[in-house]
């Protein structure tokens, strides 16, 4: 099969929790031709390689992001247009692709605007509910319809790297009003990485991850405070357009690693320090660790993912402006971490079957 596949550059979470799929993809025989941009589609090229696979730079829409609610509001008016913008761009640059060659599946992970009517789509999503920082059920099921929209004629289903029941997801793609079961397929968690028997010897992954200013933001505040901790501390920036590493004393310090090395990184960690993004929250589930969360702050779907699973007692989370690590990690010791089981390949070969089924 001649495969689009599309992926948000929203940080790399989209890009490591589909890279099970495309490996598997390219491994079954398809051809791949990638969409993406910035340092997603860095990561991808670094990790998937050029042979076989064609990558275009398509810069997706803006992420809406803002620390207060009034500038929620006022954001929100001029995000729309620039919204509407991107989205016309992404869509005719797929429309045109179709124009020259035969394509027979589109996957999108993220990215609304990598669609086509004429053949099957469909959108991997965890997000089908989309939450607000005023916290209006109003918007909320507002953001049904807007995802109702894309299911009528555009997506044929929307495809949920979560469990139907145990999930992790919480109120994003469960307890649905308006969308129909049928137009959701729960395929189970998605993760790039897997759990193995590794010596902990590691006490605390820091991993600084997300869009700029607040990826550089945390990173200063995280540097300043590792000194006054005490055992094996790594760090890793986040930063596929950079090559760094230091060592000092108990410290390294990467600028971004690669599938094998962070794998094994995370499986000797006793604890992880990192964004509540939730892809990572499925990689923390896979390899089965302890984790302190730091929400991106104005990140509405990070800020509840991390509330959420703090109620749940699996993490810790605190706030960007009120971390304070050698007390922090202390209280994240209490947490024991996603506790059910998950299956990786399983959820690859639910994917695989979804979208041979709809050709």
């Amino acid at each position: 099969m001649n495969i689009i596949y599309g992926i948000c550059s929203w940080g790399l979470g989209h890009a490591t929790r589909s890279l099970p799929i495309m490996r598997k993809l390219i491994e079954e025989g398809n051809n791949l031709t990638v969409i993406s941009h910035g340092n997603s589609l860095k990561f991808l090229k670094r990790e998937l390689g050029d042979e076989g696979i064609r990558y275009f730079d398509v810069k997706d829409y803006p992420i809406p992001v803002a620390e207060t609610r009034g500038a929620f509001i006022a954001k929100s008016f001029l995000y729309w247009p620039k919204f509407m913008s991107r989205m016309h761009r992404g869509l005719e640059f797929v429309t045109k692709l179709l124009e020259k060659e035969k394509i027979d599946v589109i996957i999108s992970d993220g990215r609304y605007d990598i669609y086509s009517r004429r053949i099957p789509s469909f959108l991997i999503n965890h997000q089908v509910r989309i939450l607000n920082p005023l916290n209006m059920r109003t918007l909320e099921f507002g953001s049904e319809i807007y995802n109702l929209f894309f299911l009528k004629d555009r997506f044929i289903r929307f495809l949920v790297p979560d469990y139907e029941n145990d999930d992790l997801s919480g109120k994003l793609s469960h307890n649905l009003k308006l969308i129909k079961r049928n137009k959701i397929a729960y395929i189970g968690v998605l993760s790039d990485f897997r759990k193995r028997d590794l010596k902990k010897d590691i006490d605390y992954l820091i991993s600084i991850t997300g869009p700029e200013p607040q990826r550089s933001i945390l990173e200063n505040i995280l540097m300043k405070q590792i000194g006054n901790m005490d055992g094996k501390i790594v760090v890793t920036l986040g930063r596929p357009d950079k090559e760094v590493f230091r060592k000092e004393e108990n410290i390294e310090v990467y600028s971004i690693l690669n599938k094998e090395k962070r794998e094994e990184l995370l499986n000797r960690a006793k604890m992880v320090i990192s964004r509540s993004g939730y892809s990572t929250i499925m990689d923390l589930a896979v390899i089965k660790t302890r984790a302190l969360l730091i929400p991106t702050p104005g990140q509405v779907e990070q800020e509840y993912l991390a509330k959420y699973h703090m109620e749940k007692e699996n993490f810790y989370c605190v706030d960007q402006d009120r971390v304070n690590l050698p007390e922090d990690v202390k209280k994240a010791r209490r947490y024991s971490g996603v506790r059910r089981e998950c299956d990786v390949e399983k959820s690859v070969e639910n994917v695989i079957e979804e979208v041979n089924n709809a050709r």
